[in-house]
């Protein structure tokens, strides 16, 4: 009797544990097809607005605007830098922005040389620090806040990027980050008041 009891309760401990991890299992596969869905509804609309983006001229165009506006701010005050700006123009136009891109870091590392000089950090443009070292002083004087260097830092990279490499990779999104980012720094650098 006593082992018809012990059976009984097994049988029942077993039929529920089998229960239980069938149950579990079905969840766990709810939850993974509720991920699924969602990480699909994600791609989509991701590769979406991607499409929607590449070679979108709305965006690209309000870049050279912007770059147009502060190259006439420039004009006058330091015609090295509007100089540099409008090649950078250019280069926009002539849909070359991973090229833009490396003039623009290139912009932003001579005007902090000319801030460090200014500053009495170096005699002259040569003895200045590589770019990350300025960036890094820059931050440490207040020159540019802790945002605009992590921007500055995407910018190096970007601009490492296509100096380095025979193909660069930078895609829609990275370039409209770099040219965004390139124009708050520069503008945040030179003082000047942005027009909205």
């Amino acid at each position: 009797m006593k082992k018809d009891i012990i059976i009984a309760i097994l049988g029942i401990v077993v039929a529920l544990t089998i229960g239980w991890a069938i149950s579990e299992t079905l969840e766990k596969d709810k939850a993974l097809k509720k991920l699924k869905k969602k990480e699909d509804d994600y791609l989509k609309l991701l590769s979406t607005y991607l499409k929607s983006i590449k070679g979108n001229s709305a965006l690209i165009k309000e870049i050279r605007t912007k770059l147009e506006d502060l190259h006439k701010e420039y004009s006058g005050i330091n015609e090295e830098v509007s100089k540099k700006l409008q090649v950078v123009i250019e280069l926009i136009t002539d849909n070359k922005e991973e090229i833009a891109i490396e003039k623009l870091t290139l912009i932003i590392e001579n005007i902090l040389k000319d801030k460090y000089i200014a500053e009495g950090q170096a005699k002259d443009k040569k003895s200045c620090p590589s770019l990350f070292k300025l960036l890094e002083k820059a931050k440490e004087l207040k020159w540019i806040t802790k945002h605009h260097f992590n921007f500055s830092l995407f910018l190096k990279d970007k601009r490492n990027q296509e100096a380095h490499e025979l193909t660069p990779d930078i895609n829609e999104n990275e370039k409209i980050i770099a040219f965004f980012s390139g124009l708050e720094i520069i503008y945040h650098l030179s003082g000047i008041k942005r027009v909205a």
